[in-house]
């Protein structure tokens, strides 16, 4: 007891008072917010756990915005119909306004957390549009002059959209959609600026360093802006948030080239919801640590390079044990509450970076896997036709489930790549309408072997499932396609005829190539993905971190 005593008042001469060996951690450690002053606004989350004084001087010391990671989304706002209940969402908004914080409001509309008479089966167009402006309208009124900005509409454009420069086939098919239709877009946004003229309106997604993603983004604040160029003196939209749920996997590029695009447009942008996967069951390895840190380090970078287009950086969580992706180890405090070397690589990119060269050398020594195409034409229902193709190994997880697995063997001739693919240990399911959680085989081509950031017209995915159902992208890659399928227990064998869309084929060609399985569930959700090369789970977008085949003739 002494011994307390007396660190506690060593600690009160130190920093004011007998606060914990955690408080003056924190307190001795640079500001966040005064790192990025000349830069952006630095956020964070706030919900229920974050109210007791450590977590929210934390907040506080390192924050200047926060957004309510739930309160204040319609579920918890208007649960029953002409019934507001703001007690929650209060208690959270003029706390952060008592400590100096801004808000951010997250989010007027969305397709989850929304109940269910506001826009299900059943409800009428008109009724659901009065629900839909009613809401907008209550809510943002009631926060007007706490809030200086609105996420107004969540998470409406479709992953992936094979034709983006058509934003109204590229919204999710929702409920809001399905009772109103496309036009529910502009009415909640012109809702939120009816009830609130100052406070700054935004388009909220994930996925968005997606280019095609970003792209249908793009066309439609473009189009709803050139339509409603003076709403309150200024254009509908004001902004578009950028989540940023990544992964250490990442391209960077992809994500500044949306920003670009973004930009270009004349609107705020923000990282709205930053966090970075990089660990399993809770945990990191040290390794881990300092490569999640670099993946910071590198994004901050762009930000910075951007920092006069860019309102606000939040990130999506004050520990690992609070976040939402707790497993994966995402933020840059660990469940007790310390700084990892995330948040030293947030504070000073180019100094983490380079304190860590030598980490990054040996990591990019990683020699890209390479395997061969054998000349020939096979008939695709026979296996053995493949005889003389050397084996290319599906067996690298991305996930920590490790199920489904396979091998590939490739042939070629002067029109088409054939690939055949056996999987093993699979569930034969296809319950989930999402292609990719099925149980399936998908080949990522790069004609030309550029490994660029994005598709290019050389580029292509091909998605084959056990019941021989085929998905593309882009779409246009489906034209000469053929794929034929055989099941025998847990195992399953694709055959594929890819033609080549931009090459001609011939001996000594490089190619970029993968394979990899999806491996679904007994309950329908995809628990597993391997992959020959890339492990960045990107492929469906990015080149990069593909495998090599050379075109060969024995």
């Amino acid at each position: 007891m002494l011994k307390r005593i007396i660190l506690c008042l060593i600690a009160s001469l130190s920093i004011g008072g007998c606060a914990s060996r955690k408080e003056a951690d924190m307190r001795k450690t640079q500001s966040l917010k005064d790192a990025y002053a000349d830069y952006f606004l630095i956020g964070n989350i706030v919900s229920g756990v974050d109210m007791d004084d450590l977590r929210y001087n934390i907040l506080t010391t390192h924050h200047n915005i926060a957004t309510a990671e739930n309160a204040m989304k319609p579920q918890y706002l208007q649960g029953t119909k002409g019934v507001f209940t703001f007690v929650d969402a209060d208690a959270v908004v003029n706390k952060a306004v008592s400590r100096g914080l801004k808000v951010h409001g997250h989010t007027l509309a969305w397709h989850q957390q929304s109940p269910a008479w506001m826009n299900s089966e059943g409800v009428s167009r008109g009724d659901a549009v009065a629900n839909l402006a009613t809401h907008a309208k209550t809510v943002a009124d009631h926060f007007k002059g706490r809030v200086v900005s609105w996420d107004v509409l969540n998470e409406a454009i479709a992953d992936n959209p094979p034709n983006p420069e058509d934003w109204r086939a590229s919204l999710r098919q929702s409920p809001w959609f399905k009772a109103i239709g496309a036009d529910y877009v502009e009415i909640v946004f012109k809702a939120a600026r009816e009830a609130d003229p100052t406070a700054k309106l935004y388009y909220n997604d994930y996925n968005l360093d997606n280019p095609s993603k970003a792209a249908a983004v793009y066309n439609m604040v473009k189009d709803i802006n050139e339509r409603n160029p003076d709403v309150n003196g200024r254009p509908l939209i004001d902004g578009v948030g950028m989540q940023g749920h990544y992964s250490t996997h990442t391209n960077p590029a992809n994500v500044e080239n949306s920003l670009q695009r973004f930009i270009s447009l004349n609107v705020e942008v923000s990282v709205t919801e930053l966090d970075v996967q990089c660990g399993e069951g809770g945990k990191q390895t040290d390794d881990q640590k300092i490569t999640q840190g670099l993946a910071y380090a590198a994004l901050f970078n762009v930000f910075k390079k951007y920092a006069e287009h860019i309102g606000r950086v939040t990130m999506w969580g004050i520990d690992d044990g609070s976040s939402w992706r707790r497993q994966a180890c995402p933020t840059m405090f660990n469940d007790s509450l310390r700084p990892k070397p995330a948040f030293f690589a947030v504070l000073d990119p180019d100094k983490f970076t380079a304190e860590n060269r030598m980490f990054i050398e040996k990591r990019e020594k990683k020699e890209t896997k390479q395997s061969e195409a054998v000349y020939g034409t096979p008939d695709l229902t026979n296996a053995a036709a493949w005889s003389q193709a050397p084996a290319i190994f599906i067996d690298s997880y991305l996930t920590a489930w490790q199920g489904a697995s396979g091998t590939a063997k490739v042939l070629w001739d002067e029109n088409n790549l054939y690939v055949l693919a056996t999987v093993n240990n699979a569930e034969m399911n296809k319950a989930n309408r999402n292609a990719y959680e099925q149980d399936s085989v998908e080949i990522f081509i790069d004609e030309n072997n550029e490994k660029t950031p994005y598709y290019e017209k050389d580029d292509a995915q091909y998605r084959v499932n056990f019941d021989n159902e085929a998905t593309f992208n882009p779409s246009s890659a489906a034209e000469g396609f053929e794929s034929w399928t055989s099941v025998s227990g847990r195992s399953y064998t694709v055959s594929l005829k890819i033609p080549f869309r931009t090459i001609s084929a011939e001996e000594g060609v490089l190619i970029g190539f993968d394979a990899q399985i999806n491996g679904a569930s007994a309950q329908g959700a995809r628990q597993s993905v391997a992959i020959w090369n890339d492990l960045s789970g990107g492929s469906y977008q990015d080149t990069s971190g593909l495998g090599v085949l050379k075109l060969t003739k024995r």
